[in-house]
């Protein structure tokens, strides 16, 4: 079986952050594929991106029978965009992800920016999408002074961990997100435990 574990960085990561975590290193070691979806506008607008990750889904899917995506940050709007889309993912892992938005960004001087805001007209109309969504693990880290705990949170099912101690971007660098986003991926695969 085939399986890849596709990396969406955020705003100011354009990914290559991704090859140094332990969970790059742990998912190869378990037979994942890893692919990182460097075609992130960083400018926006946050549906073109999301329309260039379905693309890149879209490829993958003729060769992999599990796909599973791991957006941090903006990237994890990315990934949400995607899969309600419609693009082909098994499992979706976002970190750090602003699913409500965030209260400053609506004063900020990009668009993308002002896309991530509270109750933007991009995050009310990604929600109105109909249609199935991924299984979804929200994973935040205790001390994110940068998306909050509560505006982690979307209004669909999901999954939580929240990892005690860490910030914002220390959260991929942790052993214990690496082990949670695997026990996650692993578990949609479809293969016997």
């Amino acid at each position: 079986m085939s399986k890849a574990l596709v990396f969406v960085g955020g705003f100011a990561a354009p990914g290559n952050e991704w090859p140094l975590t332990p969970i790059r290193r742990s998912a190869r070691k378990q037979g994942w594929r890893t692919k990182y979806f460097n075609e992130r506008l960083v400018f926006g607008p946050i549906a073109t991106s999301a329309q260039r990750l379905v693309e890149l889904l879209n490829q993958l899917d003729e060769v992999h029978d599990t796909i599973v995506v791991v957006g941090h940050s903006m990237g994890g709007l990315v990934s949400e965009h995607a899969g309600a889309l419609g693009a082909p993912i098994d499992a979706l892992v976002t970190i750090g992800t602003p699913h409500q938005g965030h209260s400053l960004s609506r004063f900020g001087p990009l668009s993308v920016m002002r896309e991530m805001g509270t109750n933007s007209a991009y995050l009310t109309g990604v929600k109105a999408l109909p249609g199935p969504r991924p299984p979804l693990l929200v994973i935040t880290a205790g001390k994110d002074r940068l998306v909050p705990r509560s505006s982690s949170r979307p209004d669909r099912t999901h999954s939580f961990l929240e990892v005690p101690g860490i910030g914002h971007l220390s959260v991929i660098f942790e052993q214990a997100t690496a082990d949670a986003i695997l026990e996650w991926a692993d578990s949609h695969t479809g293969e016997p435990s």
